[in-house]
């Protein structure tokens, strides 16, 4: 795991260029999908994310925020199914797109 993580660090490009995601606060994936399905959009490179309404330069924090509220949102969309501490993709859930 170690391995993947150095290798995969490696590749990351954090000077220069960033990929800028423009998103609401109550539908942080909308914002992501538009971004990540851009031509222009390199997965190297870091994010630059702006919330709607809201002035803050990005260094660092709102690119976290962004990823924090992605993740708790993909968690509660109803694709996993398990236990609390076991928790598995289900393969056949249609709604969530």
């Amino acid at each position: 795991m170690e391995e993947i993580i150095s290798e995969l660090r490696n590749k990351c490009n954090y000077s220069g260029m960033r990929n800028t995601i423009n998103c609401y606060r109550d539908n942080v994936l909308d914002g992501g999908f538009r971004a990540f399905s851009r031509k222009s959009f390199i997965p190297e490179h870091g994010l630059n994310v702006r919330f709607a309404g809201e002035d803050a330069q990005d260094d660092g924090g709102p690119a976290r925020e962004f990823l924090q509220l992605a993740v708790k949102t993909i968690a509660n969309m109803g694709i996993f199914g398990g236990s609390s501490n076991h928790r598995t993709l289900t393969l056949d859930y249609a709604g969530w797109l």
